[in-house]
């Protein structure tokens, strides 16, 4: 594979050679990658290509899609990655310094010892990133895994971090103006002079954070462990700082959620004769009281339940694919046969839940069993006690 030589102009990559280079990776037939510093990669899928140590200095990758690829200890200073899709991409010890990454999604990916700090001028031959600000503004972090990493000074304005790890990040003088940390591993963190104006912690975890000289109104610690957390000089008096989550019970459900809730109570006594299942596709139940209730067959597909109270709730053949149940409480809940795969379940508790198999019948008399399925399930520190994986599919 020739040399690709870096230009004061970002260079598209003739179709041919990126044809080559990315037939080659898919194949394992490259070994060492050729320089790809200020090359133009924009629109391209290169989802779970091996780019390990890949220099992709002060490249286009706008929309680029990079899911499930690995770019371990890549140089992607300077780079462009506005849009672009990093969906469970592995960044450990990446360098992303000055690269921006505005409305990114890098939803479950790896980030731990990465380095997000303002760019260099090493990111190009004549300048040009030096001071430059990492600009993750709008981003999508959640479920991220970024402990130890350095993004002292990063712009996270509006970003979403839910569920995210970020034990001992340095984000010392970090914008995190309206973003969302909601449930957040936050333990040992520095945030230091950060800008928290209108940032939400609901549920984080701040046990040894550093939070002196941090600024901004309206931040909400609602739930969150404040423990042993350093406070000096912030504007923690204009901060909401209470110990429990509110809990959404029935009285304040939204009339159409009633009304879902109530058609499927209807369809489950009469066996199917009358009413509707519920099919609530990507609905918001974030911290709703659905506790004990009845939704054997209920399709909750992509839906967020973060928080969300679901002790001894009947899930029996529910459809609870790419769920959010980060935090949730289903400790005792029936699982038995539900199809979780995909779903966040970080933080939740699911002790002595039950699961495995159950008989789906069919016209003729016999059937299928249908286990409980959690293939590609993030379940990174729920409670499992009492759970038996093994009568789950997990893989």
């Amino acid at each position: 594979m020739p040399m690709i030589e870096p230009s004061g102009q970002t260079q598209r990559i003739d179709d041919e050679e990126v044809r080559k280079l990315i037939s080659g990776l898919r194949i394992g037939a490259i070994r060492q990658l050729p320089d790809l510093t200020g090359v133009n990669l924009s629109g391209l899928d290169l989802e779970g290509l091996a780019l390990r140590k890949a220099c992709l200095r002060d490249a286009n990758l706008r929309a680029t899609r990079f899911v499930r690829a690995n770019l371990s200890d890549a140089d992607l200073s300077g780079a462009d990655l506005t849009d672009a899709d990093l969906t469970g991409a592995d960044l450990t010890k990446s360098v992303l310094r000055g690269t921006l990454l505005r409305k990114a999604n890098l939803n479950r990916c790896l980030l731990t010892g990465a380095d997000l700090r303002a760019g260099s001028a090493a990111g190009k031959a004549k300048g040009g990133v030096a001071g430059a600000m990492t600009d993750l503004s709008g981003c999508f972090l959640e479920n991220a895994d970024a402990s130890m990493a350095v993004m002292a000074g990063v712009d996270l304005t509006g970003a979403s971090l839910v569920g995210a790890d970020l034990t001992g990040v340095d984000l010392s003088g970090a914008s995190l103006t309206g973003a969302n940390l909601s449930h957040t591993d936050l333990r040992g963190a520095n945030l230091a002079d950060a800008k928290l104006g209108a940032a939400v912690f609901v549920g984080s975890d701040l046990r040894g954070a550093k939070l002196s000289n941090a600024k901004g109104k309206g931040a909400t610690f609602v739930g969150a462990n404040m423990d042993g957390i350093e406070l000096g000089g912030s504007d923690r008096e204009s901060w909401r700082i209470e110990e429990r989550i509110p809990i959404v019970g029935p009285g304040r459900f939204p009339n159409a959620i009633l009304a879902a809730l109530d058609q499927h109570q209807i369809w489950l006594s009469s066996e199917g004769a009358r009413g509707t299942r519920a099919v609530l596709h990507g609905a918001d139940l974030g911290y709703f009281d659905l506790s004990g209730r009845d939704l054997t067959g209920v399709d909750l597909s992509g839906s967020r339940l973060l928080g969300a109270q679901l002790r001894r709730t009947k899930f029996v053949l529910a459809t609870l694919t790419r769920c959010n149940l980060t935090a949730a409480d289903l400790a005792g809940a029936d699982l038995t046969g539900a199809l979780l795969a995909g779903a966040v379940l970080r933080r939740a508790s699911l002790a002595h839940a039950r699961v495995g198999s159950v008989r789906i019948p069919d016209a003729s008399g016999g059937g299928r069993d249908q286990a409980t399925v959690l293939i590609g399930a993030d379940i990174k520190s729920a409670d499992l006690r009492g759970i038996d994986l093994a009568k789950c599919v997990l893989e």
